[in-house]
């Protein structure tokens, strides 16, 4: 049980890191001892209060994927779809999140979506770079080194964004966006503007991203559902177009591999974890009244 409640923990948002030290020490044979009954009082408290939150919040949990799954009609809520184990899919795996991430950002093409997409929210920018065609590069190569993506938006704009999918060295970290801020295309044509963004599951103590923007992934996700809704209505219109049902189908399994495998999100009670995915799917939901033209 003791077992079973840290991996669960080590899922938790930002300031879990007292607790994931304590997963750490007991992976390490720390508390393999017997130890007096009455201390575990206190731990058995504890698991009663999480099983008392879970079984309130499991109810809230099976709502919310009912309704998620039928805004998401003819697919359904990637919660509901297990994707942990996929190796491929795997935290350790970070080329393909951004390999997938970028093909989503390819397949969007109208230059507003992949900005807001991204998290922009500029008028006066979204509206320089409305005409232009956005062009997505993968690990594209400079002289200090790899950035995963980076997005040309003609001469107006560049952006380049740096993901983690696991925990990351801080220093080296920060060496490494730093370089990447230094670098200037070309000088001699250089873009009007370049943003630069740090995607993370969290980022702890990680404050100073020089140039670059934090940019976590539970708000990349939450994003990227409302562009497989757009994609799910514009199926739906005449004459259908299977091509967008097609591309929400993708988003939301990268979606599912995100959030249950970097986010630590369920479509099933889990302890820990059953409120936070439910609070996650009614906050997904909050985008659903937005309307906007189709892309792609």
């Amino acid at each position: 049980m003791i077992l079973y409640m840290i991996d669960a923990a080590t899922h938790l948002a930002p300031g879990s890191r007292a607790l994931k030290l304590w997963a750490n020490l007991y992976r390490q044979g720390a508390f393999r001892v017997p130890l007096p009954s009455r201390s575990w009082h206190a731990a058995d408290e504890l698991i009663k209060a999480a099983k008392h939150a879970d079984r309130s919040a499991s109810g809230e949990l099976a709502e919310s994927l009912g309704v998620s799954s039928r805004v998401f009609d003819p697919l359904a809520d990637p919660l509901a779809t297990e994707f942990r184990a996929h190796r491929w899919l795997s935290s350790d795996r970070e080329e393909a999140y951004s390999d997938w991430l970028g093909w989503i950002l390819d397949q969007i093409g109208d230059a507003g979506r992949v900005l807001r997409l991204l998290g922009v929210s500029d008028k006066k920018l979204l509206r320089a770079c409305a005409s232009e065609e956005p062009i997505i590069n993968r690990e594209f190569t400079i002289p200090d080194g790899r950035p995963d993506l980076v997005v040309e938006f003609g001469k107006r704009l560049l952006i380049v964004v740096e993901i983690k999918t696991k925990s990351f060295d801080s220093v080296a970290a920060r060496d490494q966006l730093e370089r990447y801020a230094r670098w200037i295309p070309d000088p001699r044509n250089r873009p009007q503007q370049v943003l630069c963004y740090f995607a993370a599951v969290e980022f702890g103590e990680f404050d100073d991203l020089s140039t670059f923007v934090p940019s976590p992934w539970r708000e990349l996700t939450l994003r990227m559902r409302e562009q497989a809704r757009e994609w799910i209505r514009a199926s739906k219109n005449q004459p259908p177009n299977r091509n967008y049902l097609i591309r929400a189908a993708m988003t939301l399994a990268f979606c599912g591999a995100v959030e249950q495998n970097l986010l630590g999100l369920s479509g099933k009670p889990v302890m820990f974890r059953t409120r936070l995915s439910a609070e996650y799917l009614k906050e997904g939901r909050k985008g659903e009244g937005r309307r906007g033209r189709p892309t792609g």
